[in-house]
């Protein structure tokens, strides 16, 4: 890439950058970091009111939507620089507002529907939509990048379930040890987003009956106590059986998958 970039193209190309690097429960504060770069520069937002004169986002929106062999929806950008800025700005513009929701997004467009993993689903959405709008932003500003695609690589972990629960009985030990302050921080904030996101659905899923959904909602709630009082070993016990209690909860499949990903990633760190 160019040396030459001023302070506010630098701020977007890093909103964009480090969406690759966070962990789906946190997108939306990224996604509305990327909108504000843009609309607090200038520049940017005269870069994306071009590119929006005579544009028509259903219609370009609904042009996106391809079936193919492989998946039976998938989501592919056009090849204009200027339709790209303004249908991803668009597109992130309706998430922020909530208009469309981003895990039905990748749910539908990406695979998780058909079974993909969220990291899997979640990749191909930073580096499908949001790496494209981003070079496609800096291309229409003269930014020469020389045909380095800088895509994003996540983990790939294996989720299952068995999988996460011998996990947690093989580091209650190590968790208790844990020292690091800002990684059980950041840790129980990613895993209490998690389970607000997984209470908030099953709040509104009718199939639940309601003495699960009771079950389900006090096993979380004790959960939160549990970060509250920094008791890792009591969390550790209580995410094995809200584990089984989600199993057949298809509603929070894809944040159950989160969790046991975040609770993966955690115990990866502290054995490092």
């Amino acid at each position: 890439m160019q040396e030459i970039m001023d302070n506010d193209l630098k701020t977007f190309y890093d909103a964009c950058t480090d969406m690759g690097k966070a962990k789906f429960i946190l997108a939306d504060a990224k996604i509305s970091k990327i909108l504000k770069s843009i609309v607090d520069s200038s520049e940017l937002i005269a870069v994306v009111g071009e590119a929006l004169v005579n544009f028509n986002f259903d219609t370009e929106f609904s042009k996106a939507q391809v079936k193919n062999d492989m998946t039976p929806l998938y989501f592919n950008l056009p090849k204009e620089k200027s339709k790209i800025v303004a249908l991803v700005f668009g597109l992130l513009s309706e998430f922020d507002a909530h208009r469309l929701d981003l895990h039905t997004f990748i749910n539908d467009y990406y695979g998780g529907s058909q079974g993909k993993l969220i990291v899997e689903c979640y990749e191909e959405f930073v580096n499908n939509v949001i790496l494209p709008f981003r070079d496609a932003m800096c291309t229409l500003l003269g930014i020469d990048f020389g045909g380095d695609e800088m895509k994003i690589e996540l983990e790939d972990a294996d989720l299952e379930s068995a999988r996460m629960v011998g996990s947690i009985e093989k580091n209650d030990e190590a968790f208790e040890n844990v020292s690091d302050g800002n990684l059980i921080d950041d840790f129980f904030t990613d895993i209490t987003n998690i389970l607000s996101k997984i209470q908030e659905t099953i709040s509104y899923d009718h199939k639940i009956k309601d003495d699960r959904r009771d079950e389900l909602n006090i096993t979380i709630e004790a959960i939160m106590q549990s970060i509250e009082l920094g008791n890792l070993k009591i969390m550790n016990a209580l995410m094995i059986s809200l584990n089984y209690l989600l199993q057949p909860v298809k509603s929070v499949k894809f944040y159950n998958m989160e969790l046991q990903n975040r609770l993966l990633t955690f115990y990866d760190d502290i054995q490092a």
